[in-house]
């Protein structure tokens, strides 16, 4: 058939045909957008209804379906992406997705932040700055962004009430934008890739992903092979209000950033587990997969708002919707790399299975394997990947197992997808082979000294022991604690010991960024301390004591017949010891000081003599004076009588009565 305008109307082509003359014409020849052809009831042309012919619009009947004029809409299940199902999804409540996600600065992700931890995890950066990302101000506006890629430009559409899409220019869909109050239907642009426009010069993805990706590291720049290089880099989404897209995963399973220029979108993520990824692959497939939400087939569907200024990088496999807030610019872009190629490769395979069209797949992606696996392994012969993390390893073995087997399905006619032509699959393959024994023994090296290293260790397991037992470091605490002063004018901190165990106790590492958060003494270094004032038994103690730089001497008002005080536990409120009773156990006299705390200067202590100290004191310097000397001969018994050994000397005999023998013993 020929439109009126001269031209064949393909089968393909969008028409709309005349009820009386049944002559057919492009919807382009009308002025309609493809969209707005679903919305006409009937046509009749220019002759047969002169002077401009006559369209008839159909009448809304329901918020709810995506045939929005359907005559009998009660009864059935809510659609996708419809108003009414736009209106459930923003009055229920999802789990935050703070537990599944990291949260750092840009200049935190680096390479070898990558190949430590992996990329397993969404990763939401608040600001740009040290991303080494490059985008327009956030007042770009539709008009530059229309002049940088060009007002012609065809490009897809998504009717999202509807979950088709369609095709039209730039120019008029940034009419509707501009527009958008005055319009019924939402229009969506998630899939405009501009890396071959003059704005691709404004943009530039963040560093980290231009040191990951594969088509930027390992594509030849050369020849035909730069033209076929896939451009999926750069991509400029433009979402009204009410936009959603529904659950999916990025083409060949690649990992993608998203940075928001302006406006808001929410996202509603689901680990990439095996099981959910099954459900994804069986839902997917459902006929009526439009009329099941996806969230309600799996345990956890998480939400995450990313705003204006934020920048999310999201992992291989990752399933995910959107729906956005507000009127939304985004900035983004996806790229394949070695830290996901078990990931990548089980996401193709559910693309094949389920006979993706090939706009919804990664561009030339068998392609972009076989250009990866010939640098990986001249990165392996020249000795890079030695002593690369366990992680990154098994992914390139994974990689060069893929690549062995699609040599032989090729061998097979099983496999027919392009592959670079100047690789000669008789020698590349042995290659391989050879390359993937020496993974092996890489690998089994690489888990020894994983091993080895010490593994981060969790607040709960730090903790735990130390709860359990009154002994060891407990004790050290208590006594660290005891011996500081209490009424000194000028506090003094804690000892470096006790600093280091408070440290160890309140600081907690965090496996997800691989930091530390400070510990106690850390966070309060610059803060001054309170004075310490303890209560309760602990006066009595050095009520009762004489102290000096050394030592602190128990009270003398038993005689050596008597029990020893230290022998019974002292009560102390506070601290449990065994049994039913709460005992002191660090300061029993019987064990010998050993100097595990700093010695530090003590203050003088006026007032804090003992009466029954400073007698014996005051009888030992009068048993010093020289003493007179008899010129009588003394009886031979007297003088045979010989003292106690070490109880010669004055010192020794107050030794003795303070008991300070034992304390050393």
């Amino acid at each position: 058939m020929t439109c009126y305008c001269g031209s064949q109307v393909e089968s393909s082509d969008l028409s709309l045909k005349c009820e009386q003359c049944l002559n057919i014409y492009h919807t382009r020849c009308l002025k309609l957008l493809d969209h707005q052809k679903y919305d006409v009831l009937s046509f009749r042309c220019q002759r047969c209804k002169p002077p401009n012919g006559k369209l008839e619009y159909r009448k809304r009947t329901n918020w709810h379906r995506y045939d929005w004029a359907d005559e009998d809409p009660d009864g059935k299940p809510v659609q996708t992406g419809t108003v009414a199902f736009t209106r459930m999804l923003l009055s229920r409540q999802f789990p935050s997705a703070t537990p599944i996600i990291i949260s750092v600065q840009g200049s935190v992700l680096s390479k070898d932040y990558f190949l430590i931890n992996g990329f397993h995890k969404p990763i939401l950066v608040n600001k740009s700055d040290g991303l080494g990302l490059i985008v327009p101000p956030n007042t770009y506006s539709l008009d530059s962004i229309t002049a940088g890629i060009g007002k012609e430009r065809v490009i897809d559409v998504i009717n999202v009430g509807r979950q088709e899409d369609f095709t039209m220019t730039l120019g008029d869909f940034m009419a509707y934008f501009k527009g958008i109050k005055n319009q019924t239907k939402v229009l969506n642009v998630i899939s405009l890739e501009f890396s071959d426009t003059p704005l691709a010069s404004y943009v530039e993805p963040p560093f980290i992903v231009r040191k990951l990706c594969w088509a930027t590291n390992y594509w030849p720049n050369v020849g035909d092979c730069l033209k076929d290089k896939p451009q999926v880099s750069k991509y400029c989404l433009l979402s009204p209000a009410g936009a959603y897209t529904d659950f999916h995963v990025d083409f060949g399973g690649s990992s993608v950033w998203y940075h928001v220029l302006r406006g808001e979108k929410t996202f509603y993520l689901i680990p990439p587990t095996t099981e959910n990824l099954e459900s994804y692959e069986t839902w997917s497939k459902m006929p009526s997969h439009h009329e099941t939400f996806f969230g309600n087939l799996v345990p956890k569907c998480y939400s995450l708002a990313v705003k204006t200024g934020q920048t999310l990088f999201l992992p291989s496999g990752w399933i995910h919707a959107v729906l956005t807030t507000k009127d939304t610019v985004v900035f983004g872009g996806n790229f394949l790399c070695s830290l996901a190629v078990e990931m990548q490769f089980r996401v193709y395979d559910i693309e094949k299975r389920a006979k993706a069209p090939k706009k919804f797949q990664f561009p030339r992606f068998e392609a972009m394997n076989w250009y990866a696996g010939t640098e990986l392994l001249e990165d392996l012969n020249e000795g890079l990947l030695d002593n690369m993390p366990a992680l990154y390893l098994i992914n390139v073995k994974c990689l060069f197992k893929n690549l062995i087997q699609w040599a032989k399905d090729r061998e097979g006619n099983i496999r027919k997808e392009p592959y670079p032509t100047h690789l000669s699959l008789s020698r590349f393959v042995p290659d391989l082979t050879e390359g993937l024994d020496r993974m092996e023994s890489l690998i089994r090296a690489a888990n020894i000294d994983s091993s080895r290293c010490i593994k981060p260790v969790s607040f709960d397991e730090i903790a735990k022991p130390l709860v359990k037992s009154m002994t060891g470091i407990d004790e050290l605490l208590l006594a660290s604690e005891l011996a500081e002063t209490t009424d000194s004018d000028n506090s003094r901190g804690g000892s470096p010991f006790q600093e280091a165990v408070s440290d160890m106790i309140f600081s907690k590492y965090n496996p997800d960024t691989g930091q530390e958060t400070l510990g106690r003494s850390q966070r309060n270094r610059r803060l001054p301390r309170k004075k310490r004032i303890y209560g309760g038994d602990d006066d009595d103690i050095f009520k009762h004591a004489h102290q000096d730089d050394d030592f602190i001497y128990p009270s003398l008002e038993l005689d050596d017949n008597d029990v020893e005080p230290q022998k019974r536990p002292r009560k102390r409120k506070g601290k449990k010891g065994r049994g039913n009773s709460y005992v002191d156990e660090a300061w029993s006299p019987n064990k010998s000081v050993r100097g595990v705390l700093p010695k530090e200067k003590r203050p003088s202590r006026p007032g804090a003599k003992v009466l029954a100290v400073e007698k014996v004191l005051e009888e030992s310097r009068e048993s010093e004076r020289p003493m007179e000397v008899s010129t009588e001969p003394s009886s031979s018994q007297e003088w045979q009588k010989k003292t106690k050994k070490g109880l010669s000397t004055p010192k020794q005999r107050l030794g003795k009565i303070l008991k300070l023998n034992r304390m050393f013993r």
